[in-house]
């Protein structure tokens, strides 16, 4: 997998995501079962590790009291992706993190999310989440669910696609970013 290949397959992946989170406000368990599944194909569980998508909402809701949650909930937004890098991680050679924002409006300008992928087999996969860790600064990322990736240096390319606005996020994206022009 190409640096290319991965950021199409993050685009695809968190497109997948935000279907997901805006059927869980709008669409019967059936329905988001099928969407559920479907995000969960883009994943791999790692031996040790469990992958899986969030499931936000309690299911055999009634109509009227989905569209009560509909009503109050914030509208997902579509996470912004602001770079993927390419890493070679000891044991487990080429992965790619994509730093992506929020999935709401309020939090979609700030840094959330790390995904991680490899390729398993012919195909690639999300094989780790990590989050923020918001009592640091310089940010700094923690483990939430999947492979543990551990300390993995500069990255070995980087394809930046959209500068954060906020400045703690954008310092580090900087840093990823130069880290990569300093790797080729």
């Amino acid at each position: 997998m190409t640096i290319d290949e991965a950021a199409d397959f993050f685009a695809k992946f968190l497109t997948a995501v935000h279907e997901q989170d805006e059927a869980s406000l709008t669409e019967p368990d059936e329905e988001l079962e099928r969407r559920i599944a479907y995000t969960e194909s883009f994943m791999h569980s790692a031996p040790g590790s469990s992958m899986s998508s969030p499931f936000m909402r309690p299911r055999g809701m009634s109509a009227e009291r989905l569209a009560g949650i509909e009503e109050r909930a914030a509208t997902p937004v579509r996470r912004p992706v602001y770079l993927v890098a390419q890493y070679e991680v000891p044991g487990r050679g080429r992965c790619f993190a994509a730093d992506v924002g929020g999935a709401e409006e309020a939090n979609s300008l700030a840094y959330e999310l790390r995904y991680w992928a490899t390729q398993i087999g012919d195909e690639p996969k999300i094989i780790a989440q990590y989050g923020i860790d918001f009592g640091t600064d310089p940010l700094a990322w923690e483990h939430l669910v999947g492979a543990v990736i551990g300390p993995v240096g500069d990255p070995v390319k980087v394809l930046p696609l959209e500068r954060p606005r906020i400045p703690r996020d954008r310092e580090n994206y900087e840093r990823i970013v130069a880290a990569g022009r300093r790797a080729t």
